[in-house]
């Protein structure tokens, strides 16, 4: 985007959504799982906005996913419906909001823990609701979910809960982005599936059928049509893509709907400048690659220390820029950087269309 087209420039920093690289990206997934014959569910913990969510349903989705139980109610009370909670849901006053949720909402959620199971079937027995629940299965991230072995036992153990049903089993390939190559990561997106779908076949020998197998992350989202088993995927950086999501083959430059606009508040020396952007907006997400964002058009710059709200640059070689200059950076890693943020000021061609609010913001509960 050309920064001269900003009548406010100068009061930075501040998100951009360029509008068009992210209607391009939504329908872009939601074809390519279209084709495949799978469900797209995307995960809203990247965007935490009601606009987008409502965007991604229109072009295809059949739900949404959420981190937390305060994402859902922001969601839920937008309208917005079929909604996976992906977060374990403990203790007495969580369990309190979900059953509100529950009165006018459709819910699922993820859990892995028997303890966790029996709090959500309390809640089904008060409202006399049988309530959907997906299965968090490790696959390799070594994050939520026991391992295959040890999940089959737990899962039968589960769904003897007379109001639980286990719709689901699911797993999150994050660490598919530490490949290497496209090959590397398909074979880690092949293997959730393979591994989901194996425990599903176990499950089923004992008596519990499950219907869905739900894998996903926007590292492997664009092996959707090569993945067996799957019935349902959970992207959700795709929507807006950011430095990572290049770093390992999912993004390209242009494919990167947000980005950060700062102004250059010193040159202290030729081989240093100040930025007005620090970890209070760019977060301190290192990458494999130096410096805690991209910055455009300026390959000689090195975003190499961020402190509060300083964004300390190292010059290698020469630039033109001077105080008061403006830049343009893609973050290392969208997802906090949208949380830090109220609002992203959206434009469409270049020229400014309207201001997003970031409405689930810090909704970490």
């Amino acid at each position: 985007m050309n920064i001269n087209d900003y009548d406010f420039i100068s009061d930075t920093p501040f998100l951009a959504l360029d509008l068009d690289v992210m209607d391009r990206n939504i329908h872009r997934i939601a074809q390519l799982a279209k084709e495949a014959n799978v469900k797209l569910r995307p995960h809203t913990k990247t965007h935490k906005s009601t606009t987008v969510a409502e965007k991604q349903l229109e072009a295809g989705a059949i739900g949404i996913t959420v981190a937390k139980l305060g994402e859902a109610e922001v969601m839920g009370e937008a309208g917005i419906n079929n909604i996976l909670i992906a977060f374990p849901i403990m203790g007495k006053k969580k369990l309190q909001r979900f059953s509100e949720l529950l009165k006018r909402n459709e819910l699922m959620v993820a859990l892995d823990d028997i303890a966790v199971a029996k709090g959500i079937n309390e809640i089904g027995e008060a409202h006399k609701k049988i309530i959907p629940i997906y299965v968090d299965v490790d696959c390799g991230l070594f994050r939520m979910g026991k391992s295959p072995e040890e999940s089959v036992p737990s899962i039968i153990e589960i769904a003897n809960l007379p109001f639980i049903e286990v719709r689901g089993l699911m797993s999150h390939t994050g660490h598919a982005g530490k490949e290497d190559s496209d090959e590397g990561i398909k074979r880690v997106a092949i293997e959730e599936a393979t591994i989901l779908h194996e425990t599903k076949l176990a499950c089923e020998k004992l008596g519990v059928n499950i219907q869905e197998i739900s894998v996903g992350s926007t590292s492997t989202a664009r092996f959707i049509k090569d993945l067996p088993y799957a019935t349902e995927v959970r992207p959700g950086m795709y929507v807006y893509n950011d430095r990572g999501t290049m770093l390992n083959g999912g993004a390209k430059k242009e494919d990167c709907a947000v980005t950060v606009f700062a102004t250059v508040v010193s040159h202290p020396s030729k081989d240093r400048i100040i930025i007005d952007a620090g970890s209070k907006t760019l977060a301190r997400e290192p990458v494999e690659k130096e410096g805690f964002g991209y910055v455009k058009g300026h390959e000689e710059l090195i975003i190499q220390a961020v402190n509060e709200e300083h964004g300390i640059v190292e010059v290698r070689g020469h630039t033109d820029l001077k105080v008061g200059d403006v830049i343009e950076i893609i973050p290392n890693h969208v997802c906090p950087v949208i949380n830090l943020a109220d609002e992203l000021h959206g434009f469409r061609q270049g020229r400014f269309e309207r201001i997003l609010p970031v409405n689930a913001r810090g909704k970490n509960r």
